[in-house]
């Protein structure tokens, strides 16, 4: 398959910088963007916020759904949510068409800048990304075909990112 059809899904913890890079890169390479978010919030018609509050079995099966239409593209970036690690399908959806990027940025990068109140699954706090760090950095690393350490500027994850797209 030519690298030109495939799509790129970013995977990572909340705050990572998958929905930026994903955007600049997508601008980048002349290839569609898309925000998993946005676009379970568009498929359901209703907020991220409300799909947790009946639960988060609930927002995964949209999550889920989400996969199986969006794995089907070509020529997309897609930004994907911190969880969809979770569920063993959602990632082999992907496998065939996708070149998956695992974004890792260490968590004090991620709290220095974090929006508390736009993340469902931080109303208790800031301090649950540690515990959801280590419920899920090896999945992260499971699933990926590459991981690029976002611990710099932008511009230098970027450069990273398209230096492992350009070895495909």
């Amino acid at each position: 398959m030519e690298k030109t059809k495939k799509n790129i899904l970013l995977i990572g913890m909340m705050g990572c910088g998958k929905t930026t890079l994903g955007k600049i890169l997508a601008k980048k390479l002349s290839y569609d963007f898309i925000d998993m978010d946005s676009y379970i919030e568009e498929i359901s018609n209703d907020t991220i916020s409300n799909l947790f509050k009946v639960s988060e079995d609930n927002f995964r099966n949209w999550e889920t759904e989400s996969c199986r239409r969006l794995s089907k593209l070509k020529h997309t970036v897609i930004s994907a949510g911190g969880g969809i690690i979770k569920k063993d399908i959602n990632m082999k959806l992907f496998d065939e068409n996708s070149i998956i990027v695992f974004i890792d940025r260490p968590i004090e990068n991620i709290l220095e800048d974090i929006d508390v109140s736009k993340r469902p699954l931080l109303s208790d706090g800031k301090e649950v990304l540690y515990k959801l760090k280590e419920e899920r950095y090896d999945l992260y690393n499971k699933y990926c075909d590459y991981r690029i350490v976002n611990d710099g500027s932008i511009e230098e994850a970027l450069y990273g990112i398209v230096e492992v797209i350009e070895k495909n």
